[in-house]
């Protein structure tokens, strides 16, 4: 990334420069990098990404706006933690969303979208034989973003897109991305088959088996009021 601003900086190129450093930057978050309560300082940004202040507090603002960061008051713009109700919230939006979602694509499917959604599944299936975590998580958010795209609903993809990276960011945390696997395939057998019932029912009951594991492995049986970072 170029560390030298236009003097028009609501330029294309600008605005193109933005675009990516808040990609880049919330990548880095989901991917770990900055874990939670990783505090973020708009020099030290502008300095690891090669760009100028002003495109690296408008990429904290935007991170903070997605929900990715906070501010506390002794330390300044830090990555979020994770809260028991967080989870529970982000599961219940992604369960009612991605069961609309496979629904709809059990209808709007086409060919392409079948196959596209089996080789994320099957990507996913080799990074676990190789135990590759890092390549099994991306695989994995592949998958649920090819979902979305196989229900042709351009609103709900919309809506859905920052979710998703949440959803990214939450599930990295949790060590073991292969356990998913099986819930996968049998998505895709659904929408394939065009049973939108059966895909919409797969995709609740794969949201509540994640939000499970998630529950149990950040915070434990019986925890309340607990935070991670």
């Amino acid at each position: 990334m170029s560390s030298t601003p236009s003097a028009d900086e609501g330029s294309p190129s600008n605005l193109m420069l933005r675009g990516r450093l808040i990609d880049a930057l919330r990548s880095d978050v989901i991917r770990g990098r900055y874990p939670p309560g990783y505090r973020l300082v708009e020099r030290d940004v502008a300095d690891a990404y090669g760009v100028s202040r002003l495109p690296a507090r408008e990429a904290l603002q935007a991170l903070k706006t997605e929900g990715f960061l906070e501010v506390r008051k002794t330390r300044g713009l830090v990555v979020r933690g994770w809260t028991e109700r967080d989870v529970t919230e982000l599961f219940d939006i992604r369960q009612a969303l991605e069961a609309m979602a496979c629904r709809e694509a059990a209808e709007n499917r086409t060919d392409e979208d079948i196959a596209a959604l089996r080789g994320a599944a099957e990507s996913a299936d080799r990074a676990a034989e190789r135990n590759d975590v890092t390549a099994a998580h991306d695989a994995n958010a592949l998958f649920h973003q090819l979902l979305v795209t196989a229900s042709h609903n351009r609103t709900l993809g919309e809506i859905m897109a920052p979710i998703l990276y949440r959803v990214q960011w939450l599930v990295r945390q949790i060590p073991d991305p292969h356990a998913v696997s099986d819930d996968h395939h049998r998505l895709v057998d659904a929408i394939a088959d065009r049973d939108a019932r059966a895909a919409e029912k797969l995709a609740k009951d794969h949201a509540d088996r994640n939000r499970t594991t998630t529950l149990q492995t950040l915070f434990g049986a019986g925890t309340r009021r607990s935070q991670l970072g």
